[in-house]
Formats: C-alpha cells, sequence, structure tokens
C-alpha cells in the first residue's frame, strides 16, 4: 500500500522562479576541459586541417562545451567572428537520403528555406550558397563545421560531406569539419578504411583529441567557483545563482567552491566496485549535485547538514554516478590506447 507523505516536499520551492537557470539546466560552466578543446580546434584551424576529431566518454560535458564556448572561444582567440555551423546529428536508423542530409544542414546553418520542398540538387546548391555567404562574412575563405554526436555519421553521410568538402574547395572556400563523439568513435578512421572509406578518414580523421572531466579537487573548485561569481540571475543583477538562491546562507559565508573538496571525496567514494578508468569525473555528476545543494538550501535548509560528507555522499549516490563511472570503466582500455 502506498501511503502519502505530508513531509515531503519538491526541489524545486515555490519562491523560485521556474526559467531559473538552475531549475531548466539551462546554463553552462567553464571547465579545463572546454578550454583545452578550444586551444586545440584554434591549433588544428591554424594548420589549416581539413578535420579532427574530439572524443570522450558521454555525460563529460562536450555537448555543453560545443553549444555554450566553443563560438565566442574560437573568436576571441582568432581576433574576430569565426563563421561556424553546429549540426547536432541525430541516427535516422539507416534511413538517410542525401537530401535529408543537405535539408540537416540547411537547419543547422540556419536557412530560412531549410524546410522547404526542394530536390537533393537545389538543396546542394542553397547550402553552398549559404555556407559561401558564412565565410564571407567571417572576412576569410574558410568555414568551421563542427558535427557533434558524430558517432552515429554513417559512411554514405561521410562521402557526402567529402563531397560538399570538395565542391567549396572548387571554390576556394576551406571547410574544416570537426567531429565530436563518444569514445567508440576512436576506432572509426580504421574501421573507415577497411570499409572503402578511406579517402573520409585521411580527410577527416587524422588528429584527435580527448575531451576529460574534472581530474582534481583544484579543478573542481575552479567549476564550482561559477556558481559564486561566474554567473548572474536575474540577467544584469550582479547576483550570483549561490547569492540569489541561497541569500542567507551567503551572508553566513557559505560559497559553492568551498565544497569542491567534499564533493571529490563522495564521486570518489561513489566509484563502482574494482573501477578501472581514470579520476576523471563527468560534469553531468557535478551539475546535478550542486543543483541539488543550492536548491535545498533555497529551500530553506541548513546549509551546514546539506554540505556535511553523508549529504554529499547520498547526492551523488543518488545522481546516477556510479553507473555512469562503470560505463566509464567500461572503456579504460579504450581510453588508455588513446592516450597512447
Amino acid at each position: 500500500m502506498v501511503t502519502h507523505d505530508p513531509t515531503a516536499t519538491p526541489l524545486v520551492p515555490p519562491h523560485v522562479a521556474r526559467d531559473h537557470p538552475i531549475v531548466t539546466r539551462d546554463y553552462s560552466l567553464f571547465t579545463l576541459a572546454i578550454h583545452e578543446m578550444a586551444q586545440s580546434i584554434a591549433g588544428w584551424l591554424d594548420d589549416q586541417a581539413d578535420g579532427a576529431t574530439i572524443f570522450g566518454p558521454s555525460r563529460f560535458g562536450k555537448s555543453s562545451a560545443v553549444d555554450h564556448w566553443l563560438q565566442k572561444l574560437l573568436s576571441e582567440r582568432h581576433g574576430g567572428y569565426v563563421p561556424m555551423v553546429v549540426w547536432s546529428h541525430i541516427d535516422s536508423g539507416g534511413a538517410q537520403s542525401v537530401g535529408r542530409f543537405y535539408a540537416n544542414l540547411l537547419d543547422a546553418s540556419a536557412h530560412p528555406l531549410a524546410k522547404a520542398v526542394r530536390s537533393p540538387l537545389d538543396r546542394q546548391h542553397m547550402l553552398i550558397e549559404r555556407w559561401m555567404a558564412m565565410a564571407a562574412q567571417g572576412g576569410g575563405r574558410f568555414l568551421v563545421l563542427v558535427i557533434d554526436e558524430a558517432q552515429s555519421m554513417t559512411q554514405r553521410e561521410w562521402i557526402w560531406l567529402v563531397e560538399l568538402h570538395s565542391t567549396l574547395e572548387k571554390q576556394r572556400i576551406r571547410l574544416c569539419v570537426f567531429s565530436v563523439a563518444s569514445l567508440q568513435f576512436f576506432d572509426e578512421p580504421i574501421g573507415m578504411a577497411l570499409s572503402g572509406g578511406a579517402h573520409v578518414a585521411a580527410r577527416f580523421m587524422l588528429a584527435a583529441k580527448p575531451f576529460h572531466g574534472v581530474r582534481s579537487v583544484q579543478e573542481l573548485a575552479y567549476v564550482m567557483a561559477g556558481y559564486d561569481s561566474g554567473t548572474s540571475w536575474p540577467h544584469g543583477s550582479g547576483l550570483s545563482f549561490t547569492a540569489g538562491l541561497a541569500a542567507q546562507a551567503w551572508s553566513e559565508g557559505f560559497r559553492m567552491a568551498q565544497q569542491a573538496p567534499a564533493l571529490m571525496k563522495a564521486m570518489t567514494e561513489e566509484l563502482p566496485p574494482r573501477y578501472a578508468g581514470p579520476i576523471d569525473f563527468p560534469m553531468k555528476t557535478v551539475a546535478q549535485a550542486c543543483r541539488h545543494v543550492l536548491l535545498r538550501v533555497a529551500s530553506g535548509a541548513n546549509w551546514h547538514d546539506v554540505t556535511s560528507p553523508e549529504s554529499w555522499q547520498h547526492i551523488v549516490a543518488q545522481s546516477g554516478h556510479r553507473a555512469l563511472m562503470a560505463i566509464v570503466s567500461a572503456a579504460a582500455p579504450k581510453l588508455r590506447q588513446a592516450a597512447g
């Protein structure tokens, strides 16, 4: 028999706006891994690489880096606007057609007629014209295409992309293709070559860099400090997430950055038995645990109790951390191979 618990309360308190970024999880904290990703891609652009890969385990923050930071960081690094298209690839189960392929890229490129009915050849011409215009807007003759979730790309889609790349080359436009993928993509260049797609691998997959999670207490403290000083809500208010959500605790000296040792200890202690992977923790665990703590404190809970070692460990345990790190552990041999 299920009984109603009158003392149970929702995590999000009534007075917290439902569009607060902590509630919606629509925010991204800057990490060392994001910095390293931007530096790697900037270096490949400097070297005029046709393509390269950023790979890492799922839920480590790769998509967040692409969606929230990459354009800004590359533009700052290159001293001006970097024309960039981000395509979040969706596995079509092998039913992808060349027309749908071009339509998806038109949509990612914000073409106003992306969803209009057109022949595949018309869509290809529309896409090339759009990309040429974007390259010109950047003041140069290059365009960056970032393919998120690239591990689900089919060989046919890669071949169509090679054709686009060659067509743009004839127009003296350099297309730089950067794949952001989960760890299984590390085997893709060899598999592509063995199945007859050596020209794809040679063009887009020769260089690769890993995307890390959080690897030390110092790094975690830097990330968590974003809640204290690198965020603002409402926009322009000057109130950080911590100060705005936990005003009383803030006045008493509560800072999320100071909780880094306790969270690091909890994530370490919640590793699965016989864990074989590196000490490299996903941003999924960090963000979910920090969100829980901030909303509990916002609800009026004593911040000393919410941030006790036992509380942190319970919060981490409830986040799915152990199951996620078991997946990382299973992939550890491939991680070591990639690092080598």
